[in-house]
């Protein structure tokens, strides 16, 4: 095995145990967050108090406890992220499956719309689309969805114009098998890794969309806790209270590279599997 392809294997650990870590600190956010997230817990208002016992990273402008609203803005990330990332795997995975297998026109429609979407910048796309409903859950399972199943269609719909041409799926179209289960059946099981790694990899962007999304304003409403939100409530305090920014910013960082070292870590399996050496 190449030095190179252990090291993605050790990232593949790496982050598969960060992703743990965030789930469980996630879940048990009731249980483990010393506070209440939505309530004022300090006698702080407008004047946010450095971490210090009992506020171990400290309050927010409205004597809100740090700690306690990251834990439940995990939770939010993880939701979305989760329900956003599923989403664009069934867009994605439909569109690029059927391009790449049925061909011909079905294929030109598909992927010019493939492409038009792509033409748009992601961020600025997501924005005008949340921009026309009301913040809230709903709205970013559906925005980011929508715009972020792109790369995932294309790159399924080149390995499946390679595996449609197989022996296997000749065989099993002139035994009378029809398209979509062919397609069922033949087809989505053998790019199941490619699935599973670009999942991943999604992941780690929903998460940077909705933070990015909920920092505008267009995310979940407040005061509901998101790290997006909190970093921009910060703002006007990052000289005085340069933590209320920090640990929002230092989560959204360790969500993102939890999901991409556990996407390039799997990619690396698959591979090593795909080529033992």
């Amino acid at each position: 095995m190449e030095v190179g392809q252990r090291s993605q294997l050790s990232l593949g650990w790496i982050g598969g145990t960060m992703v743990t870590l965030m789930v469980v600190a996630a879940l048990a956010a009731p249980w483990v967050a010393p506070f209440d997230p939505l309530k004022a817990v300090a006698q702080s208002f407008g004047n946010p108090t450095a971490p210090a016992l009992p506020f171990v990273l400290g309050t927010d402008e409205l004597g809100r406890d740090v700690l306690s609203r990251l834990l439940y803005g995990a939770r939010v990330s993880l939701l979305v992220a989760v329900v956003a990332t599923t989403m664009t795997l069934l867009i994605g995975v439909t569109i690029g499956v059927t391009a790449g297998y049925v061909g011909g026109w079905v294929d030109t429609v598909m992927m010019r719309v493939t492409d038009v979407v792509l033409a748009f910048p992601t961020v600025l796309l997501a924005i005008a689309l949340a921009a026309l409903f009301e913040p809230g859950l709903a709205t970013l399972f559906v925005v980011i969805g929508l715009v972020s199943w792109t790369s995932i269609a294309r790159t399924l719909r080149g390995e499946v114009l390679s595996l449609r041409e197989r022996d296997y799926i000749a065989a099993a179209r002139a035994l009378g098998g029809s398209p979509l289960r062919l397609m069922l059946r033949h087809l989505v099981p053998n790019v199941v890794p490619t699935i599973v790694v670009m999942a991943a990899l999604s992941t780690s962007n929903t998460i940077l969309l909705d933070a990015g999304l909920s920092f505008l304003g267009l995310g979940v409403p407040v005061p509901t806790p998101s790290w997006g939100r909190m970093i921009s409530d910060s703002e006007t305090y990052y000289r005085l209270a340069p933590w209320l920014m920090i640990f929002p910013g230092l989560a959204i960082v360790y969500a993102v590279a939890a999901f991409n070292f556990l996407g390039y870590g799997l990619l690396a399996r698959f591979e090593r599997d795909n080529h033992p050496s």
